[in-house]
């Protein structure tokens, strides 16, 4: 296809056919309105056959900081994804607390045993303290939320974790009857 050649309309179906033929075909382009690719029944471009529409997202927490900016439709989409974001994260925290306060009481009751025992039997009894407190610590690291960012702010380094996980932040516009 040489440049400034026309294209079937009928051939273009998807905006990879688009993307495909834009740079050398004359009778495709971006809508000036709407930015959306185009086809036309002629190179100059008068008449549109017709457009792909982007796929539109918006980010969920953006949504929920301007609600007025955003049909009720989309305001309830990310009530909904934030909901199931944070119902998930509580179920896992309260089984993961239930973990933790076991195993605290397990160091606990450690360090009771030691103390109580006389001065001949403390040292086998350290490894029961050591042990414990590796589990505790396990525990921990595994509580940890994955998605934690590390930001520097005047030298200091502290964790972030985000109150949505980037990678769900997204809400197609176009299809809110997904979410």
């Amino acid at each position: 296809m040489s440049k400034g050649s026309l294209v079937k309309p009928e051939l273009i179906k998807s905006l990879e056919d688009w993307v495909a033929r834009y740079p050398k075909a004359a009778n495709i382009g971006f809508d000036p309105e709407t930015r959306e690719p185009t086809i036309y029944s002629d190179p100059a471009k008068t008449t549109r056959v017709r457009s792909i529409p982007w796929k539109r997202e918006a980010d969920t927490l953006t949504i929920l900081s301007n609600p007025s900016d955003f049909s009720p439709q989309a305001v309830s989409a990310a009530t909904s994804r934030i909901g199931k974001i944070r119902e998930q994260r509580n179920q896992l925290a309260a089984v993961g607390n239930e973990q933790l306060r076991l195993a605290e009481s397990n160091l606990m009751d450690a360090w009771r045993v030691y103390e109580a025992a006389p001065a001949s039997g403390k040292a086998s009894l350290r490894r029961d303290i050591l042990t414990a407190e590796a589990t505790m610590m396990e525990l921990e690291g595994k509580m940890a939320p994955k998605d934690r960012v590390a930001v520097e702010q005047q030298g200091m380094v502290r964790s972030y974790v985000p109150p949505m996980p980037f990678s769900r932040r997204g809400i197609s516009v176009t299809g809110l009857s997904e979410a």
